[in-house]
């Protein structure tokens, strides 16, 4: 697998403090105050989003920033989708990387009568062999409130082993007690090595990995950001 240069992890690591965005439909990250910046591609899957808002006017800005992911000059596309929890309503609407600026970037305007739970979903160009995707911002204004970070440590989960190992292990779970089990019967342990760079020491099976956790793609080799070793499972 090829890993890419040094700036690449330098590149990721300067974005270290962006929002945690979610891959999970019925666990949506909470958005916050300012801009969010993230970035998706059809490789990762759709981003989920969450805030509240009303009684009164509310703004959601959205922008897609860039075309593709490591400068490509590829067009792509993400669609921007609000709706309430109980999907009694939804609008969406699809924004195009290199076209004219009013396709780049697009703001939802609504009067609510009611406080409402609204959730934000990213959604990119679905299947295909070339990543497709790029960075978005999201910025939410008007009578709205925000939700609170999930607590404990980020990495506990399920994931997909997809690359990093000598022998594909499969769905892998990373426990809250610094424990490992994958679906083929090999266990390891996990230790946060760095909190800043959110960077973890793992050993499954005698082998011994140094990823970091990238929110809504899960654990990537540093040299290679936009790979996710270990997929994280919606």
């Amino acid at each position: 697998m090829k890993r890419y240069s040094l700036a690449l992890m330098l590149a990721v690591l300067s974005v270290a403090s962006a929002s945690a965005q979610s891959l999970k439909p019925n666990a949506p990250a909470p958005l916050q105050a300012g801009i969010n910046d993230s970035q998706t591609d059809n490789f990762t899957g759709t981003h989920y989003w969450y805030f509240y808002a009303g009684p009164g006017r509310v703004t959601v800005h959205c922008q897609f920033k860039g075309g593709g992911l490591l400068g490509s000059s590829m067009n792509s596309s993400l669609t921007f989708t609000l709706s309430d929890v109980a999907q009694t309503w939804q609008q969406s609407k699809k924004l195009v990387s290199g076209s004219s600026a009013d396709a780049r970037e697009t703001t939802f305007v609504g009067n609510l009568k009611k406080r409402t739970e609204v959730i934000v979903s990213v959604a990119p160009v679905a299947g295909g062999l070339v990543r497709m995707g790029g960075e978005y911002q999201i910025t939410v204004g008007g009578a709205v409130a925000f939700g609170q970070e999930k607590t404990g440590d980020p990495i506990v989960g399920t994931y997909m082993q997809m690359y990093g190992m000598t022998e594909n292990i499969g769905v892998t779970k990373f426990k809250a007690d610094g424990t490992i089990v994958a679906a083929n019967g090999f266990t390891g342990t996990w230790k946060l090595f760095d909190a800043d760079t959110h960077t973890y020491a793992i050993l499954i099976n005698g082998e011994r990995l140094s990823l970091m956790y990238r929110p809504g793609i899960g654990l990537v080799d540093p040299s290679d950001p936009n790979t996710a070793d270990f997929k994280a499972l919606k």
